[in-house]
């Protein structure tokens, strides 16, 4: 992506924004609505933004925020209603990587046309930008650690979400899924469900992602940070 990386400043804004639009409701039901009109709002090329602010309540020191925001992930993983983000599967690449200027039109559903594609949720989304072709200049293994150790600290806030995430991954793990996961992408879910259910660090979950499979990124491809 070539778009302008929003400053620390403006993230820690929205973020803050976000997690007292959460609060404002009382609801579980209600702030799922909130959380995934953000997500929406974005649009789907910019799902990374929606990611990069729940890693900084993820490493804010603001318990209750971070208590707030996985149980809301709890309350869509009840439902099975998580807020996703869309990848083109195995090197379909009719998406640009960045849209300037940003218009939400330029994501109807013409400009997708039979790219296969899917709704995934924030863990699954890491993974796959890691590791597939997608309409993404892939994810860094670093990058990808990293993101996913601090998405892991923020959903073990919620025990729903610690408990239930893992067990739709390893679902979706066994399953290919009308083709949105390869094969080693469905190892490394299973990789880190299996060490998500043992209780191990999320610094131990992201690090079993990326020792489940080899690197497979093929030579000469460019990766990048979240």
């Amino acid at each position: 992506m070539t778009e302008a990386v929003p400053s620390p400043a403006s993230l820690r804004s929205a973020a803050d924004r976000l997690v007292s639009a959460l609060a404002a409701h009382g609801d579980a039901e209600y702030r799922l609505t909130v959380l995934k009109r953000l997500a929406r709002r974005l649009g789907e090329e910019h799902y990374p933004m929606f990611l990069r602010l729940l890693a900084v309540v993820a490493e804010s020191d603001d318990e209750r925020a971070k208590r707030l925001l996985a149980e809301t992930f709890g309350t869509a993983l009840r439902r099975m209603d998580l807020p996703g983000g869309a990848l083109s599967s195995w090197g379909a690449t009719r998406l640009p990587d960045n849209v300037t200027p940003f218009s939400a039109g330029a994501l109807s559903g013409q400009f997708f046309g039979a790219t296969p594609r899917r709704l995934l949720g924030p863990v699954e989304y890491l993974t796959v930008w890691h590791l597939q072709r997608t309409q993404r200049t892939p994810l860094g293994a670093q990058a990808f650690r990293s993101a996913l150790a601090h998405l892991i600290a923020l959903l073990n806030h919620s025990e729903d979400a610690r408990s239930l995430y893992p067990q739709k991954l390893a679902a979706d793990a066994e399953n290919e899924l009308e083709g949105a996961y390869t094969r080693a992408t469905r190892e490394r879910l299973a990789a880190v469900a299996a060490a998500w259910k043992a209780g191990r660090t999320p610094d131990e979950v992201a690090q079993a992602a990326l020792d489940a499979v080899p690197e497979q990124a093929p030579g000469g491809w460019v990766v990048r940070d979240l």
